[in-house]
């Protein structure tokens, strides 16, 4: 067994047992099966779920001692969690909304009991490394399988193409920032897939957040790693000048059809387009949020702003845009649907975490490039980004690794602020 182990089981009850070393392998296992599985099968984050409760159930004690040595580490992420859950109950029992509408945004309950798990047992970092990097390669193959058997867009396991590129982000962000020395080649090709799969989602909203990733590689890296960047951001802009002589790429990564969509809406105010269905949206959701400041329309109950509209009237409504529920903005839908207090939510979600962080960043003495405190800040940023064009919390996969993610890192941060990266 690891030193790191022995040193979280060692105490006057007795030397380390097999109940021990199992719950410290479950919950390695479970880190790699987070990412790992979380695009390509349809198993999402249940697995990973699955073998962190048992390890937890496994010795209950240790993460009791873990919980009394950084609770008070955890206060804010908890307090975060508490006053989303707050709004978020609030709206669902005085709406009388479904159970199903409250679920994705209640799992940031889950945050802090991530981070003291890890903290608890001092897993090695390097299985969440290797997890992205199976989960990125996992995508890309079936990704490309998707869009080669007729798919448009590729959706991975997930419907949507959006929130299929924003996880890919999300696992880019693990790939880079969780990477072990010496580890340079591996994590590159992953990501290269990992952006070849964004590629075939056909997902614009998305470019912003990886903009991030490679400028926060660029400054945080050096030698060979900041030469990488330097040259994944000459190819990405290169393949995205061919793009204009390139018919395929052109239609799939809808450049085209963004430029088109532009000229449309300047020109005739036309909103029939996805850009124009996407201002509306926006227009509805402030026009909700003025009307009813206090409560918005209830969590989950946009797609009722949607269908009072004109559009959406007899005889002949929008059907594409009659079956979108949510606004595809973070800070819209939220202030749209519980007013005020789910605005002040949304931006506590975000950016309570965030300040997280960067306090433990300067504490980061070891391989401060590829820290988790960075990854974790750099995570944000990018839910932040991808924010602007999808409601992240209106679907359950992102918005569960979100919670998941952030605590899983938080407690890394912790770890390393003591003894470098386990």
């Amino acid at each position: 067994m690891s030193a790191s182990a022995s040193s979280v089981f060692s105490s006057a009850a007795g030397p380390v047992g097999p109940r021990e070393r199992w719950a410290l392998r479950l919950l390695q296992a479970a880190l790699f099966l987070l990412p790992a599985l979380l695009l390509s099968t349809p198993w999402g984050l249940g697995p990973f779920a699955l073998l962190a409760l048992l390890a937890f159930a496994l010795k209950p004690s240790a993460f009791a001692r873990g919980w009394r040595e950084v609770g008070r580490e955890t206060r804010w992420l908890l307090a975060m969690a508490l006053l989303a859950a707050a709004v978020v109950l609030f709206s669902k029992f005085h709406f009388d909304v479904r159970w199903r509408e409250a679920d994705n945004r209640l799992r940031l309950l889950t945050a802090p009991f991530f981070a003291v798990l890890v903290y608890a047992w001092r897993p090695s970092r390097r299985w969440l490394w290797l997890g992205a990097l199976a989960g990125l390669a996992g995508a890309f193959a079936l990704a490309l399988y998707q869009v080669g058997t007729g798919t448009e867009r590729a959706l991975g396991w997930t419907a949507n193409a959006i929130v299929f590129a924003d996880a890919l982000i999300a696992l880019i962000v693990l790939a880079v920032f969780a990477r072990p020395p010496g580890e340079l080649l591996w994590t590159a090709l992953a990501c290269a897939l990992g952006v070849g799969a964004v590629v075939l989602s056909g997902s614009r909203g998305v470019w912003p957040a990886l903009a991030i990733v490679l400028l926060v590689a660029l400054v945080v890296s050096g030698g060979r790693a900041r030469k990488l960047s330097w040259a994944v951001l000459a190819a990405l802009i290169l393949m995205m000048a061919a793009s204009h002589w390139i018919a395929p790429l052109a239609q799939q990564i809808r450049l085209t059809e963004l430029v088109s969509d532009m000229d449309r809406v300047k020109r005739g105010g036309d909103h029939e387009s996805s850009l124009g269905a996407r201002m509306t949206l926006l227009e509805l959701a402030g026009d909700s949020f003025a009307e009813h400041p206090l409560a918005g329309v209830g969590v989950g109950r946009f797609e009722t702003v949607v269908m009072a509209t004109p559009q959406c009237a007899p005889p002949a409504p929008r059907i594409g845009f009659c079956k979108l529920g949510h606004s595809h903005n973070d800070a819209f839908e939220w202030a749209a649907t519980m007013g005020l207090p789910g605005l002040l939510a949304i931006l506590a979600i975000y950016l309570v975490p965030l300040a997280l962080f960067a306090r433990l960043l300067p504490a980061q003495t070891h391989g401060r490039a590829r820290s988790s405190a960075l990854g974790g800040l750099v995570l944000v940023l990018v839910y932040i980004a991808c924010g602007l064009t999808q409601s992240m919390f209106a679907h359950q996969l992102i918005a569960s690794f979100y919670a998941v993610a952030v605590g899983v890192l938080y407690g890394f941060a912790l770890l390393e602020r003591e003894s470098g990266p386990q």
